[in-house]
Protein backbone atom coordinates (compact mmCIF):
# COMPACT_ATOMS: atom_id res chain seq x y z
CA UNK A 1 0.00 0.00 0.00
CA UNK A 2 1.37 3.17 -0.77
CA UNK A 3 -1.32 5.20 0.00
CA UNK A 4 -4.65 5.25 1.61
CA UNK A 5 -7.14 8.71 0.99
CA UNK A 6 -10.74 9.38 2.44
CA UNK A 7 -13.35 12.06 0.82
CA UNK A 8 -16.91 13.48 1.33
CA UNK A 9 -19.44 13.92 -1.33
CA UNK A 10 -22.78 15.48 -1.24
CA UNK A 11 -25.56 15.84 -4.41
CA UNK A 12 -27.50 18.63 -1.76
CA UNK A 13 -30.48 18.58 -5.02
CA UNK A 14 -31.30 15.90 -6.66
CA UNK A 15 -30.54 12.98 -4.51
CA UNK A 16 -28.40 11.79 -7.08
CA UNK A 17 -26.01 9.21 -5.82
CA UNK A 18 -23.32 9.06 -8.44
CA UNK A 19 -22.54 12.78 -8.15
CA UNK A 20 -22.32 12.25 -4.57
CA UNK A 21 -19.97 9.03 -5.04
CA UNK A 22 -17.69 11.02 -7.82
CA UNK A 23 -17.51 14.20 -5.32
CA UNK A 24 -15.89 11.81 -2.78
CA UNK A 25 -13.61 10.36 -5.16
CA UNK A 26 -12.19 13.51 -6.62
CA UNK A 27 -12.42 14.89 -2.63
CA UNK A 28 -10.07 11.96 -1.71
CA UNK A 29 -7.18 12.46 -4.87
CA UNK A 30 -7.49 15.67 -5.18
CA UNK A 31 -4.98 17.18 -2.36
CA UNK A 32 -2.35 13.98 -3.07
CA UNK A 33 0.86 14.21 -5.13
CA UNK A 34 2.98 11.12 -5.72
CA UNK A 35 5.36 11.97 -7.45
CA UNK A 36 7.74 9.06 -7.64
CA UNK A 37 4.81 6.75 -8.26
CA UNK A 38 5.48 6.26 -11.31
CA UNK A 39 9.13 4.54 -10.00
CA UNK A 40 7.31 2.83 -6.64
CA UNK A 41 4.89 0.55 -8.88
CA UNK A 42 6.33 -2.26 -10.88
CA UNK A 43 5.54 -1.38 -14.78
CA UNK A 44 4.49 2.65 -13.61
CA UNK A 45 1.68 3.89 -12.35
CA UNK A 46 -0.30 2.09 -14.97
CA UNK A 47 0.25 -0.97 -13.27
CA UNK A 48 -1.36 0.77 -9.71
CA UNK A 49 -3.89 -1.31 -7.90
CA UNK A 50 -7.09 1.11 -7.14
CA UNK A 51 -9.18 -0.18 -4.12
CA UNK A 52 -12.17 2.30 -4.22
CA UNK A 53 -14.72 1.79 -1.00
CA UNK A 54 -18.02 3.44 -1.28
CA UNK A 55 -20.25 3.68 1.65
CA UNK A 56 -23.88 5.23 0.51
CA UNK A 57 -27.37 5.29 1.72
CA UNK A 58 -29.08 2.03 0.57
CA UNK A 59 -32.68 2.08 -0.56
CA UNK A 60 -35.63 -0.02 0.97
CA UNK A 61 -36.66 -3.19 -1.23
CA UNK A 62 -40.29 -4.45 -1.16
CA UNK A 63 -39.33 -6.58 1.63
CA UNK A 64 -37.60 -3.91 3.95
CA UNK A 65 -34.48 -5.11 3.58
CA UNK A 66 -31.91 -2.65 2.76
CA UNK A 67 -30.76 -2.49 -1.38
CA UNK A 68 -27.36 -0.92 -3.13
CA UNK A 69 -28.90 2.01 -4.72
CA UNK A 70 -27.89 2.27 -8.70
CA UNK A 71 -24.64 4.08 -9.36
CA UNK A 72 -22.90 4.91 -12.44
CA UNK A 73 -20.10 3.30 -12.30
CA UNK A 74 -18.26 4.55 -15.81
CA UNK A 75 -18.67 8.28 -14.19
CA UNK A 76 -17.13 7.06 -10.88
CA UNK A 77 -14.24 5.15 -12.84
CA UNK A 78 -13.14 8.50 -14.84
CA UNK A 79 -12.29 9.81 -12.12
CA UNK A 80 -8.67 8.16 -11.65
CA UNK A 81 -6.34 9.21 -13.86
CA UNK A 82 -3.97 6.13 -13.93
CA UNK A 83 -4.07 2.79 -12.60
CA UNK A 84 -6.31 -0.30 -12.64
CA UNK A 85 -9.25 0.02 -10.43
CA UNK A 86 -10.26 -3.21 -8.52
CA UNK A 87 -14.37 -4.55 -8.21
CA UNK A 88 -15.57 -1.34 -6.73
CA UNK A 89 -17.03 -1.96 -3.29
CA UNK A 90 -20.26 -0.62 -2.48
CA UNK A 91 -21.18 -0.29 1.09
CA UNK A 92 -23.95 0.63 3.80
CA UNK A 93 -23.19 3.89 5.15
CA UNK A 94 -23.02 7.18 3.62
CA UNK A 95 -25.99 9.64 4.76
CA UNK A 96 -29.26 10.46 4.14
CA UNK A 97 -31.06 13.62 5.72
CA UNK A 98 -34.50 15.11 5.71
CA UNK A 99 -33.45 18.94 4.28
CA UNK A 100 -37.23 19.94 4.07
CA UNK A 101 -36.51 22.24 1.32
CA UNK A 102 -37.43 20.64 -1.99
CA UNK A 103 -36.58 22.66 -5.15
CA UNK A 104 -37.54 21.11 -8.18
CA UNK A 105 -35.73 23.47 -10.41
CA UNK A 106 -32.29 22.13 -8.94
CA UNK A 107 -33.77 18.74 -9.36
CA UNK A 108 -35.72 17.88 -6.50
CA UNK A 109 -38.63 15.57 -6.43
CA UNK A 110 -41.89 17.10 -5.20
CA UNK A 111 -41.81 13.77 -2.35
CA UNK A 112 -38.27 13.90 -1.38
CA UNK A 113 -36.04 17.04 -0.60
CA UNK A 114 -33.02 14.83 1.22
CA UNK A 115 -29.81 15.88 0.72
CA UNK A 116 -27.33 12.71 0.06
CA UNK A 117 -23.58 11.90 1.38
CA UNK A 118 -21.47 9.37 -0.20
CA UNK A 119 -18.02 8.18 1.45
CA UNK A 120 -15.01 7.32 -0.28
CA UNK A 121 -11.56 5.19 1.19
CA UNK A 122 -9.32 5.17 -2.52
CA UNK A 123 -6.38 2.57 -1.65
CA UNK A 124 -3.30 2.64 -4.16
CA UNK A 125 -0.94 -0.03 -3.83
CA UNK A 126 0.47 -2.89 -6.37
Amino acid sequence: VILIESGVGTDQHGQDLTKACVRACKDAISFNSVPSLERLVPGGAGNALLRLQLAVPFDSSADGLPTPPAIDMAEVQACFAYGKLLPVEILQGGARFESMCSVPSLGDSAEDSSWVYAIACVTVGY
